[in-house]
């Protein structure tokens, strides 16, 4: 007993203590572990359903959405085929514009040409006129001329015909003495025949 005693390490009490804390401690630590993974879990669980209900909503808001892009996207392609085609439209038009301006330049060209040539054309008239002036002015005379002329010779023609009137009348009265002069003659022949017939030759 003595011996065994002797052999027998001295009891402490700190290592009993130590051999007596050792199996709580190691409790403790697995009830912690357990409970951080049961905390862990539920951390998990409450992001998935957090994720589930966002994943949900962000579902219906695209849904939503959907029904609101895609037919703006659809009036935005028709706006912008629109747009293209009032450009195109509009492009041609400028074209066909830009043809017409050209077209109406060359004919303001030629009309200015021909604006050149009637200014020189009435100036030629304006000459022309001039002397068209002189000719009628000297033509004025002429006929005031003519006029005095004509005067004269009415007046000449007056005479002659008081000439032929008097004429007339001696024609006539000549023509009375002739047919006078005629019965005289037929009257006178008579004896000068019955005297022809007495004469020798």
């Amino acid at each position: 007993m003595a011996d065994e005693r002797g052999t027998r390490p001295p009891i402490t009490p700190d290592s009993g203590e130590e051999n007596a804390e050792a199996p709580g401690e190691h409790v403790a630590e697995e009830v912690v572990e357990e409970a951080a993974k049961e905390a862990e879990h539920l951390l998990f669980t409450d992001m998935a359903q957090y994720m589930s209900q966002f994943a949900r909503s962000f579902e219906a808001s695209a849904r939503r959405w959907e029904l609101v892009v895609y037919p703006t996207m659809l009036a935005f392609v028709v706006l912008a085929a629109y747009g293209f085609f009032l450009i195109y439209k509009l492009t041609n038009d400028i074209g066909q514009i830009v043809g017409q301006m050209e077209a109406i330049s060359v004919s303001m060209v030629n009309i200015n040409k021909n604006f050149s040539s009637t200014t020189n054309n009435m100036n030629t008239v304006a000459r022309n006129m001039v002397k068209m002036t002189s000719y009628m002015g000297q033509m004025s005379k002429d006929i005031k001329e003519q006029n005095a002329a004509m005067g004269a010779i009415v007046s000449n023609m007056r005479d002659m015909n008081q000439s032929i009137d008097s004429m007339s009348y001696t024609m006539y009265h000549m023509r009375y003495d002739t047919q006078t002069m005629g019965r005289n003659i037929e009257n006178v022949s008579g004896p000068m025949r019955f005297m022809n017939n007495f004469m020798p030759w």
